[in-house]
């Protein structure tokens, strides 16, 4: 019952805030920003996978157990995880394979692409075979759902704050990680031009930017704040 009604609260807050902010709830575009925040958030908040570099499966709980226990005991770098523990390939995840999972949980599916190939692909390839519009760098045209492509990792933008603030939330084996199960991560009041190094491509799925009269339609659209979640082993 206590959950029910935490999760109708949430509800109401987040019509509450949308409804503040000018945007039309029943929108095409703020439905699919809110299917994208919820899909992540349900993610942070009930999956206890550890980051992996190339991870790409969600496994049951005794599966991440299994990862989980076995980063803790010989704490590997994020880049050999899979060579010193092999049971992290029945539950673990990366940011490009997280990404890809959250998009598709909201009904915004594309094929798996490394963020390597996000930064060198051609626009119209990248927008033909991956349905992923490029917009550049400009970070004034920013809106909740985008995604962030840095050298190397990708994120998703779950709220913006000012022109150069907003929350994100992403798989991350970053050193404010302190035990395995904490690889979905969100991040609050990030400089998003330099989150992870310099910004190198800002991405948004071509059915997003197809709802987009302007370039600037979506971004009075802010997520409602949930505070980092915290996981206690």
């Amino acid at each position: 019952m206590r959950k029910i009604y935490c999760n109708a609260l949430k509800l109401f807050c987040l019509i509450g805030h949308l409804m503040g902010s000018g945007v039309a709830v029943g929108s095409d575009l703020s439905n699919y920003q809110m299917k994208l925040r919820q899909a992540g958030v349900d993610m942070l908040e009930n999956l206890e996978v550890s980051y992996v570099f190339g991870g790409a499966s969600l496994g049951d709980d005794k599966a991440c157990d299994l990862c989980n226990d076995c980063l803790e005991k010989l704490q590997p770098s994020p880049k050999l995880r899979f060579k010193e523990c092999p049971v992290c390939n029945k539950c673990s995840i990366d940011c490009s394979h997280f990404t890809q999972m959250v998009f598709a949980r909201a009904g915004l599916p594309f094929p798996y692409i490394t963020t390597t190939q996000i930064l060198e692909m051609d626009p119209a390839k990248l927008e033909n075979n991956y349905h992923l519009s490029s917009l550049g760098t400009n970070i004034g045209q920013i809106i909740p759902g985008d995604m962030l492509v840095y050298r190397g990792h990708v994120v998703i933008v779950e709220s913006i704050h000012s022109l150069d603030s907003g929350d994100i939330v992403h798989a991350t084996g970053g050193k404010d990680i302190k035990v395995p199960g904490q690889g979905i991560q969100r991040e609050r009041f990030v400089q998003l031009s330099s989150f992870r190094g310099d910004l190198l491509k800002v991405v948004r799925h071509s059915k997003l930017a197809a709802l987009i009269g302007s370039k600037d339609e979506g971004r009075p659209f802010k997520m409602r704040r949930v505070e980092k979640k915290a996981v206690v082993h």
